[in-house]
């Protein structure tokens, strides 16, 4: 088994946190490019949150083994896709300007951008399918980072229900006034 991306060393200084905190992100998007949930969820620790905002759909935080039950399914979809050269639409997330607010010896805030694509092996151009706006809180527990609260603001409404995973049907559950869709969509 690799080492989890974020490990330090037993001394590690500052910049070495820092390094073990963006690669830690770096880390998040490749595990979810790849369709690889064991390693996106050992991004997190075990009693995490993950809540999802989208525009007239707040985010309610659930806790993480809910948010992987959900997800795994997603996962493993994306992954047969992955597997098969002919099977066209691929997703890319982007972490992009990963920045970290606050960092200590054993907790830190960040803020990032998503950008994620769609591409095709064949085809049109690659286009942006979301943006949004993460931040989170991590912890340092016995030499790894890992995120212990997790949210993420979109900028924009999924385009249709296909595109939408099973996170965002949790946290429409989970929501006491709101579905993700803009009122005429409801009728």
């Amino acid at each position: 088994m690799s080492m989890h991306p974020g490990t330090t060393s037993a001394q590690s200084s500052f910049v070495e946190d820092r390094l073990a905190i963006v690669n830690l992100f770096a880390a998040y998007a490749h595990f979810a490019n790849v369709g690889d949930i064991d390693g996106w969820a050992n991004c997190f620790t075990s009693d995490a949150t993950y809540a999802v905002s989208a525009p007239r759909a707040p985010g309610i935080p659930l806790p993480i083994a809910q948010v992987v039950a959900a997800e795994t399914p997603q996962f493993a979809a994306y992954r047969r896709m992955l597997d098969d050269p002919d099977s066209g639409e691929r997703k890319i997330y982007c972490i992009v300007n990963p920045y970290v607010v606050t960092q200590d010896a054993s907790s830190a805030s960040i803020v990032c951008e998503l950008v994620q694509l769609r591409a095709q092996p064949t085809g049109p151009a690659p286009r942006i399918q979301l943006t949004g706006t993460y931040s989170g809180d991590l912890v340092k527990r016995d030499g790894e980072w890992r995120i212990f609260r997790w949210a993420i603001s979109t900028t924009r409404q999924p385009e249709s229900v296909s595109e939408v995973p099973a996170l965002w049907w949790l946290n429409v559950a989970a929501s006491k006034d709101g579905d993700w869709r803009a009122p005429a969509e409801q009728a």
